[in-house]
């Protein structure tokens, strides 16, 4: 029983956690499955444990409290939640408990698209447009008036006079208008939203309303609150809704029975990708009025309603294009443009078709119907092709010969997989270069995405990573604040960024270069390696790489690719003129590498976990292991100690699981202090 009450206490305190995020922060850490899946375990402990649940428990809870941003309002009548199911037996059960509930042999369903959005209650007195609220936690919500008068396709006055009249719905971007805002956002070089939901989310909830107004967001109305209207059906509803100038949804189905229900449902899931907005499931309603205040409510869901989700993580949508991409190495990589679609919870537009034998043995063509999941719940991935909707006249991918951006032959090398473009002058390859140059784990140079190096090289502005740094010199005759998407305060943000980071460690300065094979982590063996810049470039220059071969992770794979990019003059030119040749200065400083500054955390294997207030993640790392530890990104029976941070979750679950020590961020820094 002790155990069952310690995964009682830890469900709640996560599942705490992850309602604050989504509903609160708009910044949801978990998928809706893997909050399901805890939420239903949650469910099944305390049905076998009633004494468990008590007021705390999620389960007796709707959403979050509201922000302390926000004006409070009551709600007249809870918003409450909805529960879900899952499969055909979870709607069997619910039409069965519908029926014992009003006695009566047959029931109406009405079905609806789960909107994936946020809820509002917006309140007319004497017609006129008072108030609006979020649904908070079910009996309060915070005042987003201010906000939801920004909507256009929200009436401030309608014709129904009741002293109040309360219309209920949900807010949400469409995908059109996703779209156009994270290409605005992209431009500016501002973080991008993950989904529709967070960007409808964190534009209602703003405190000024005119950034909502600058936000194309939509209300969908689906509910009606007035002691005043004679309505019999939620079709009633719906209908009056619409005459009173409300958007709904032009999806809704009246269903006599459970077969017709299920046709509906299996409809909505099939077109998905199709809708102008995002849905996760489908809402069964029962029809008549009465009905539903007859059956009630219970402590946290209205008994006449259920959400049937869809599956999680899959999805079908639309191959619209496919089209080859030439990497920095000078891989082909075929991608298929997608219609836009919600897996897990993001967005996806492409995925990639890895290479050619992939794709011909997969057979997928533009046109075709696919299955699509996120691996590992990161990665889009296209499972299959639906072939038997595939139209007669379909076509199969021909892969090119010529390399799309160049021109130049492309080739398969013995032994590889992959088909190349050997051209070292290819633009493709070069963007690319450029990109990985500048990116947070190379150069880190903020301002500078792939956009805008895209606009620089088009340009004629820069063609290697050394004129990045002669971008400042340059811009006097150039003026780079006179064009579209920069402006003064940009450009000398650029600069600054430029010129922050002329001062790099090896490790990262290997990194950027981009040498095959040589990530992050086999960047800083070498780096170890060496200790210094002028040892590295001794080496290099004389191509003896083999030196490497004694460290443990590299092999000759790596080190031939070591070699092979150092024996081109052009990369070693770059180099030179990045930073001299040992003696002679370049535009930037290498650092030579930092002994340990002390054995505290030699030999440990530290885990980071939760949100860190002093550190980065990747500052907290390189912080352990300049002294001594070993940094994994997962807990298992051989992790030391595991530095826990805000809104921990799994990870700290495992360490107390496996009885390994946890501290906190503060406890680390003391730690590392008494070095």
């Amino acid at each position: 029983m002790l155990n069952i009450k310690k995964r009682h206490a830890e469900l709640v305190k996560l599942l705490g956690t992850y309602s604050r995020q989504y509903y609160i922060f708009d910044d949801p850490s978990v998928t809706d499955a893997e909050y399901d899946a805890l939420y239903n375990e949650l469910l099944a402990l305390e049905k076998e444990h009633p004494e468990l649940c008590s007021e705390n428990s999620p389960s007796q809870k709707v959403g979050a409290k509201v922000s302390k941003e926000f004006k409070k309002v009551e709600h007249t009548e809870k918003m409450l939640s909805l529960e879900n199911a899952y499969n055909e037996d979870d709607i069997a059960a619910f039409i069965e408990r519908t029926k014992k509930l009003c006695g009566i042999d047959n029931i109406e369903l009405v079905l609806e698209p789960k909107f994936d959005g946020l809820s509002a209650a917006i309140v007319y007195k004497n017609g006129i447009l008072v108030q609006a609220s979020t649904r908070g936690d079910g009996a309060i919500g915070e005042d987003i008036t201010a906000n939801i008068m920004t909507l256009n396709n929200v009436p401030k006055k309608i014709a129904n006079t009741s002293e109040r009249f309360e219309v209920r719905g949900e807010v949400v971007m469409l995908k059109a208008d996703f779209q156009k805002l994270n290409e605005e956002r992209k431009k500016r070089g501002e973080k991008l939203f993950a989904n529709p939901r967070n960007a409808a989310a964190g534009s209602l909830r703003q405190l000024d309303a005119n950034i909502t107004k600058e936000r194309n967001l939509t209300f969908f109305a689906y509910a009606i609150y007035s002691d005043d209207m004679s309505l019999s059906t939620q079709m009633d509803v719906l209908n009056t809704l619409k005459t009173l100038g409300f958007v709904v949804s032009s999806r809704i189905k009246l269903c006599k029975n459970q077969s017709e229900a299920y046709n509906f449902y299996r409809e909505m899931e099939k077109n998905r990708a199709s809708l102008e907005y995002d849905i996760d499931g489908v809402v069964y309603k029962t029809n008549d009025l009465s009905l539903q205040k007859k059956m009630g409510v219970s402590a946290k869901f209205p008994r006449h309603s259920i959400a049937y989700k869809f599956p999680a993580q899959k999805a079908q949508t639309k191959v619209l294009d496919i089209v080859v991409q030439v990497g920095r190495t000078g891989n082909i990589t075929p991608v298929a443009e997608l219609m836009p679609v919600t897996v897990g919870g993001v967005v996806v537009s492409r995925a990639t078709l890895h290479n050619k034998d992939d794709l011909q043995k997969r057979d997928i063509r533009v046109g075709d119907t696919v299955v699509l999941q996120r691996a590992g719940d990161v990665i889009p991935q296209i499972l299959y092709p639906v072939v038997e909707e595939r139209s007669a006249d379909s076509q199969p991918f021909e892969f090119p010969t010529v390399c799309p951006c160049c021109g130049s032959r492309l080739v398969k090398e013995e032994k590889e997989v992959a088909i190349k473009c050997i051209n070292l002058n290819c633009h493709a390859q070069l963007v690319e270069r450029l990109i990985h140059f500048a990116s947070k784990p190379a150069f880190n140079i903020d301002g500078l995405g792939e956009q805008n190096i895209r606009f620089l090289f088009d340009n004629e502005i820069i063609k290697s990573p050394t004129d990045l740094f002669y971008l400042e010199q340059k811009n006097r005759d150039i003026h780079l604040e006179n064009n579209d998407g920069w402006g003064r305060q940009s450009v000398d943000n650029l600069f600054r960024s430029i010129n922050n980071s002329r001062i790099i460690s090896l490790d990262r300065f290997i990194y950027a270069l981009g040498i095959p094979q040589i990530g992050k982590a086999v960047s800083k063996l070498i780096a170890k390696f060496f200790g210094t810049y002028k040892s590295f470039f001794e080496c290099v220059e004389k191509l003896n790489g083999q030196v490497l071969l004694g460290i443990n992770g590299i092999g000759k794979s790596i080190v031939d690719d070591f070699n092979n990019f150092f024996a081109n003059e052009t990369n070693m030119s770059v180099v030179r003129e990045l930073a001299g040749d040992g003696n002679l200065q370049g535009v930037v400083r290498v650092t030579d590498v930092e002994k340990l500054e002390g054995d505290i955390l030699a030999g440990k294997t530290i885990v980071f976990t939760g949100s860190l207030i002093n550190f980065s993640r990747d500052e907290a790392k390189e912080t352990a292991e300049k002294y001594g530890a070993k940094v994994s990104s997962s807990v298992s029976s051989k992790t030391s100690l595991v530095v826990v941070g805000e809104n921990a979750g799994s990870k700290l679950k495992q360490a107390q699981q496996l009885g390994i020590s946890t501290i906190s961020e503060e406890e680390f820094l003391n730690l590392i202090r008494s070095a």
